[in-house]
This record gives C-alpha cells, structure tokens and sequence, in this order.
C-alpha cells in the first residue's frame, strides 16, 4: 500500500467523510489498495450516512444499477435505496443526482415514491445538517 492510501485510511478512520468517500473509491478501482467492492461500499456508506453528496450520489447509482437485477424484492429494495440516496444528492445540487433521481423515480410506483419519500425524510430527520453560522 503506498502512502497515500494509508493517510485516507487515517482520515477516514477519524470520522472525515471525504476521505471515507475517497478510500471506497479507490477499493473499488483498485486505486493505491486491492480491488474490493465489499470495503468500497462499506467507505462509500459511512461518508453517505454522514452527508457526504458524492458518496450518496455513488451509492444511488449503485442501487439503481443493482435495481436492475435478481430478485424482484431485491429489485425493489435496490429501488427504493437509490431513490434515498440520489435525492438526498439532489438536494444537495451534486451534479448529475437530479436528473438520476428523476430517472429512478420515473420507474417507480405512486406507492413506491411515497416509501422513498418516507425513507429519504426519516433520514434527514436522523441526520440533520448543521447551518452555518450566521455572520
């Protein structure tokens, strides 16, 4: 492992979404460490629960592509978890969300749309994002 790796490795380790969104990026390329889609995902979720917009839009577009395979429960699931994560992205104007959370949401029921819906606000509520200080 070179060195940087190791000093996102530290980083992330402390908590700092954007090296946890960093270091799921480069497992799942191989980038500096082994290729490991399982350590991906698993940096890529930590940075998303903390807010991170890139790590929530990567890992909508994770969910959307699982979406499109296997078991129709887990189709659904995958659905629901990207229409989450990429409106989350959305909101948060990180480029390319919008137009893939409409996509997803375009194949998705009423009923659907309303459990994501449920889903994306009960995670706000869970996570709330610190307003800046006022001047």
């Amino acid at each position: 492992m070179c060195k940087r790796p190791h000093w996102y490795m530290k980083a992330a380790d402390q908590n700092h979404a954007l090296a946890q969104f960093n270091l799921g990026v480069m497992f799942a390329s191989g980038q500096g460490v082994p290729r490991d889609d399982a350590k991906a995902v698993m940096w890529i979720q930590k940075a998303a629960q903390q807010g991170d917009a890139g790590a929530q839009h990567n890992l909508g577009m994770r969910h959307q592509r699982a979406s499109f395979d296997g078991p129709s429960i887990e189709i659904l699931e995958s659905k629901l978890e990207a229409y989450k994560w990429l409106h989350l992205a959305a909101t948060q104007g990180y480029r390319g969300s919008e137009a893939a959370f409409e996509s997803v949401a375009l194949g998705m029921t009423y009923e659907e749309i309303a459990v994501g819906n449920n889903r994306t606000a009960t995670f706000t509520a869970a996570h709330p994002r610190p307003t800046p200080a006022a001047p």
